[in-house]
């Protein structure tokens, strides 16, 4: 039987949107229970600017109090986006093993986003991977791949400036920003992939905003993929996206990973009680 595997957001790009802002000690706990339920991946927070997104404070706090309470076994599976060279600084004066990297095809988007051009933050993003430790994993986040909430639909034209950048990363996340995404445009991204001979480390980040994402993951499964993004309990967007809500959620995930008999090893109903 094909084993499936998901990384949790919920930590991070699920609570960054949230009108409630958790304390370090809540976020601590939300975590510990995904990892009860069996999710070994989980990306706990974010080094961004804290006036820009007040839901990821103290990420750094959320990270070390976790570092302090599990073997590096398990902490070296938690990540820390890092939004710039401070950011990636401040990861390793903490010893994080695993950080990622964010950007997005359209130049709209990333103008209103992280304030530069695609061109820019494709070459910042490569010296970073260039300077990391060898101990350091590299997860990239490429957002808008299916559709823009300012330019529309995306071109699969638009992904091929990212190429060496998926291929630096040990982890490529593929984001439907907005849940527009069409299980029909998903073959034309597999090219893509497929050509760079990185289908194993592609991950599908779908958000569920049109209640379209089942169809999309069913669709990558059948194109041979088995790694997700997801969110416990489905919580979670893009805060720089209009209308972009909720993360496909993790439960969902799970249960179409069954209909597909594909074996996971995560406690459906632990999770349910994990979900803040």
């Amino acid at each position: 039987m094909d084993k499936g595997f998901i990384c949790e957001v919920a930590p991070r790009d699920g609570l960054q949107s949230a009108s409630i802002i958790y304390s370090v000690q809540k976020r601590v706990r939300f975590i510990e229970n995904l990892l009860a339920s069996g999710l070994t991946q989980i990306e706990v927070g974010s080094l961004v600017r804290a006036d820009l997104v007040p839901a990821m404070a103290d990420s750094d706090k959320v990270f070390q109090s976790l570092q302090e309470k599990h073997p590096e076994s398990v902490w070296k599976n938690f990540i820390l986006l890092v939004p710039n060279e401070k950011g990636l600084e401040k990861a390793l004066s903490f010893h994080c093993r695993f950080v990622a990297f964010f950007t997005a095809t359209s130049e709209t988007f990333n103008q209103k986003n992280i304030r530069m051009s695609v061109a820019d933050s494709i070459t910042r993003i490569e010296n970073m991977m260039q300077s990391l430790p060898s101990n350091v994993r590299s997860r990239l986040y490429i957002s808008t791949v299916f559709d823009c909430p300012f330019e529309g639909t995306m071109p699969v034209e638009k992904l091929k400036p990212f190429e060496n950048l998926m291929l630096m990363a040990d982890e490529v996340s593929l984001g439907d920003t907005t849940g527009k995404g069409k299980a029909s445009q998903i073959p034309a991204i597999h090219e893509i992939v497929k050509n760079l001979n990185i289908t194993d480390k592609i991950f599908w980040h779908f958000h569920d905003t049109y209640l379209q994402a089942e169809d999309n993951v069913q669709q990558a499964i059948e194109l041979g993929y088995l790694k997700f993004d997801s969110s416990a309990g489905g919580i979670g967007g893009c805060p720089f996206a209009p209308g972009a809500k909720g993360n496909i959620a993790t439960e969902k995930v799970i249960r179409i990973f069954q209909k597909n008999n594909i074996n996971i090893d995560v406690d459906v109903e632990k999770l349910k009680q994990a979900v803040l």
